[in-house]
């Protein structure tokens, strides 16, 4: 024995320290490690390889401590100590078989089947200890012994084996992550476990197992020189070292998985950049689309309302025009040309930014004499062909459809080389042209109208074409209107006049016969009541005296017939006149009182509102007799200073207000309502009639007085009856 070996011997106590150190450093060194998160199988299997550095540290020191009181105090060792010690031991190699079980199997197979190998193991070293000590009775300290030895053949030698072989399989998946400069460190840990499993295990205790006759303790440290402890510390030393340099890899997968979080977080910043930018850029068009479509709602009201003035279609087109062009960038100059207007041939109608009218302050120039004329002309084509026309600085003219899509960057007008120096768009609506609006750039700087301008040109050409319609046919409205009511004026005239003419006629011829045969039948009386002595001649009297009567009632019909066609009252007295007469007659007639209320000098009334007023009141009062079944009629007429009320009320039955309306569509019927409209109509006033089933009847016509008919002199007041 040489002095390193009697050294080391007479200081096993320090080598027990040592190697329990070793592998406690490395437990705990791995168990602070495995906090680290990782998607490393190596990183899950690590905490057994730690819970073995530590289990078995701890074994070593247990042993230490028991050579302490051997040596210090003479302590023998007894059975208890020696099962703690050997529990130590077992638990920590299946923790070295968990560790080399968690690396070789599959992260998807279930922890319970991870164990059964290891369970079967320990199963198997259980039963090979208690058949040895069957086999062979020994005492229970040699009992331990054998055991401690089945445990390191058993459980340490295959679990160091199988770890070793795991951690060389483990360096594919650090290639496969890039990690292959750990692959080294892998290595060396894997041969130091083999060594310390395969050669420091073998060495065991002496005991009743046969090979621990030669593979023991002594005879290793006979061989070579150093306590197999020695050997197996610095086996723990060097996996420790390797161990921990393994660590690394978490460290550099942490620094990865940081680098490719924060690279993603620096993409998503940047693609949240990049769709705000978007966002912002479709805001900003968003809100030069609502600018623009703002810009032409505003252009295309007040267009539409300035159509819309009164005035003839010349000055409300040139306030249009002006319009236009102060709201356009491209056009400083235009004019409108027409040639669809009632009877009216083609004429320019609204100019601005060229030659002012004869007898203006100044003249125009020469330029603006050949761009009036090259704008004229542009518009008689775009007419003609009822498209829309481009003419550029080189004289060309171009033709494009104004509704196809102007943001084209092949459209035609937009895309040639020569700048625009004016454009012509076809006023239509409903397909037909009515003219054309030309827009002109006077000034001498070049300018490309863009896409949306020339939209909201497009749209000011549809909206004049709108706007030119809707004024021709408001224009033939109103001249069919003025006709119709010159006709409906006629023949209310005609009515009037042949009423008078057929009364004039009965009055003068069938009222004189009348009063004439009334006459004879009065003489023939007298003669036959003189010769009242003859009875034949007292019958044929009374006969005489019978048609006289029925002459007398005749004539009395006839009078009323011919009051009713025209009263007389109504052309030498007036309007209160007659209604006074009529309102009495109908009074006596019907039995149904009449309170008439006449405000004003109705002298005044020129002779068409006379008329119309009075049979507005007869057709009224005819009305109430007829359906109402009135105990009560108020009339009242009222002249203004420029207006004539006339308001007829009952306290009828009452009707449906639609009901005329509805019956005016039937032939024949209900014409009453609708004639009092009509008439109302004839002098530029209304009827309104407020009724309603059970409540009465209120007729009012309003009727406006003009100047022209307010000339007829006479005095008025206030008469009521």
């Amino acid at each position: 024995m040489n002095e390193i070996t009697d050294f080391l011997v007479r200081n096993m106590i320090a080598v027990y320290f040592f190697y329990g150190l070793a592998f406690f450093t490395m437990g705990l060194a791995l168990a602070m490690t495995s906090r680290e998160t990782s998607r490393l199988r190596f990183a899950r299997a690590i905490p057994y390889m730690a819970a073995f550095g530590l289990l078995h540290g701890l074994h070593e020191w247990y042993e230490m401590g028991q050579r302490i009181a051997v040596e210090t105090q003479q302590h023998v060792v007894g059975l208890p100590e020696e099962i703690v010690r050997l529990a130590l031991l077992v638990v920590s190699f299946v923790m070295l078989l968990c560790f080399a079980v968690q690396l070789l199997v599959p992260a998807s197979v279930p922890r319970e089947r991870i164990f059964a190998p290891v369970a079967i193991l320990v199963l198997v070293w259980v039963i090979a200890t208690l058949v040895l000590i069957g086999l062979q009775p020994t005492t229970p300290l040699g009992a331990i012994a054998v055991a401690d030895g089945l445990a390191r053949y058993l459980l340490a030698i295959p679990g160091a084996a199988l770890a070793a072989w795991a951690l060389m399989r483990e360096q594919r998946v650090f290639r496969a992550m890039d990690l292959s400069q750990f692959g080294r460190d892998m290595v060396w840990a894997a041969a130091a476990l083999l060594l310390y499993g395969v050669v420091g295990q073998v060495f065991v205790r002496q005991s009743t197992l046969p090979w621990s006759v030669i593979f023991n303790n002594e005879n290793f440290l006979a061989w070579f020189g150093i306590p197999v402890q020695l050997f197996r510390a610095v086996m723990a030393v060097a996996l420790t070292v390797f161990l921990m340099r393994l660590m690394n890899a978490f460290a550099v997968e942490n620094r990865r998985r940081l680098d490719a979080a924060n690279a993603e977080r620096m993409s998503a910043q940047q693609a949240a950049i990049m769709t705000e930018r978007r966002n912002t850029a479709a805001m900003e068009a968003m809100n030069d689309e609502l600018r623009l479509a703002a810009h032409k709602l505003s252009l295309l009201l007040d267009v539409s309302n300035l159509l819309d003035m009164p005035g003839t279609l010349a000055e409300r087109l040139q306030l249009a025009l002006d319009r236009i062009i102060q709201a356009l960038p491209f056009a400083n100059a235009g004019l409108m040309v027409i040639a669809r207007w009632g009877d009216h041939a083609e004429a320019v109608m609204g100019k601005v930014g060229f030659a002012p009218a004869a007898g203006a302050a100044f003249t125009a120039t020469p330029d603006d004499e050949v761009l009036s004329v090259q704008a004229v002309e542009l518009g008689r084509v775009s007419i003609e062909r009822a498209m829309a026309m481009c003419r550029h600085t080189d004289g060309a003219v171009i033709e494009f459809n104004a509704a196809a899509e102007t943001d084209d960057p092949d459209h035609k007008c937009r895309s040639y080389g020569a700048p625009t120096t004016m454009i012509a768009y076809p006023v239509t609506a409903h397909q037909a042209v009515y003219g054309s609006i030309v827009l002109v750039r006077v000034s001498p700087i070049p300018y490309r109208p863009a896409a949306p301008e020339m939209a909201l040109m497009a749209g000011v050409a549809q909206q004049l074409g709108v706007s030119i319609e809707n004024a021709l046919l408001s224009e033939e409205a109103q001249r069919h209107e003025r006709l119709l009511g010159e006709l409906l004026r006629q023949v209310v005239g005609a009515q009037e006049t042949e009423r008078q003419r057929i009364a004039r006629e009965l009055h003068d011829a069938t009222g004189q016969s009348l009063t004439a045969v009334g006459l004879g039948l009065r003489g023939v009386e007298t003669q036959l009541s003189q010769a009242s002595c003859d009875p034949e001649l007292s019958s044929l009297a009374a006969q005489v005296k019978e048609l006289r009567t029925f002459s007398q009632n005749a004539l009395g019909e006839l009078r009323n017939i011919i009051s009713d066609l025209r009263p007389p009252q109504l052309d030498e007295l007036g309007l209160g006149a007659a209604l006074r007469w009529y309102a009495q007659a109908y009074a006596r007639r019907r039995a149904v009182p009449v309170d008439l209320v006449i405000e004003g000098d109705d002298a005044r009334l020129p002779a068409d509102y006379r008329t119309v007023l009075f049979r507005v009141a007869q057709e009224s009062l005819t009305n109430i007799a007829k359906h109402a079944h009135a105990e009560q009629v108020a009339v009242r007429l009222h002249m203004g200073d420029d207006s004539v009320e006339l308001e007829i009320a009952d306290d009828g039955v009452g009707f449906d207000p639609s009901l005329p309306e509805q019956l005016a569509r039937q032939p024949g019927v209900g014409w009453g309502v609708v004639g009092m409209r009509e008439r109302a109509l004839l002098l530029g006033g209304t009827c309104v009639i407020d009724t309603a089933p059970g409540k009465g009847t209120r007729v009012r016509v309003t009727a406006p007085l003009t100047h022209e008919r307010n000339h007829h002199p006479g005095e008025g007041g206030n008469n009521h009856e």
